[in-house]
């Protein structure tokens, strides 16, 4: 057993024993709480563990507001947290060409993308609700989802390509 899996355990008992003492002096019964609470937590295990990205590329916070601008390297990302704002300054970047892979896995959050005309964006979103504005008009999206990609993405040297995954995403695209 490795030592994270060791920790998930023992977490895990831990969490199982408070519950179970406090059952005792709440008198309630901690059967009725626990299969829902192990869902819940199997759900979140199953959204938030790093697959389709090499480790080293996936970055992992509970909340943190994120800024991608001129300081940030290019090449294949995955963020996952549980909440958070993402700006990306695609202005100023210094994209690689071709693809640049940004992958978002969050319970909820806004993201806002600040891009310049050159650069072509594709945005394929995922979630309970996802809202979309872009340039002013605005876009409700409840389990369905949302894909976007710019009249120029096909041809454009340069492309942007943000994948989300969330309960509830608020996405802001501005054309500069």
């Amino acid at each position: 057993m490795s030592k994270r899996n060791q920790q998930i355990l023992a977490l895990f008992l831990i969490l199982l024993g408070v519950l179970y003492l406090f059952a005792n002096f709440l008198s309630i019964d901690p059967g009725k709480l626990f299969w829902p609470l192990a869902f819940i937590a199997l759900g979140a295990i199953l959204i938030f563990r790093p697959k389709a990205i090499a480790p080293d590329h996936a970055q992992h916070y509970f909340a943190k507001d994120i800024t991608l601008d001129s300081n940030w390297k290019p090449g294949d990302t995955e963020v996952r947290m549980f909440a958070g704002d993402i700006d990306i300054d695609l202005r100023d970047m210094a994209l690689e060409p071709g693809e640049n892979y940004y992958a978002v896995k969050f319970f909820a959050g806004d993201i806002t993308l600040d891009v310049p005309e050159d650069i072509g964006l594709k945005i394929d979103s995922t979630g309970f609700v996802v809202e979309v504005k872009i340039d002013g008009e605005t876009t409700s999206n409840v389990m369905t989802g949302y894909s976007y990609k710019s009249a120029n993405y096909d041809t454009a040297e340069k492309k942007f390509y943000l994948n989300t995954t969330a309960f509830a995403v608020d996405l802001k695209i501005r054309n500069k």
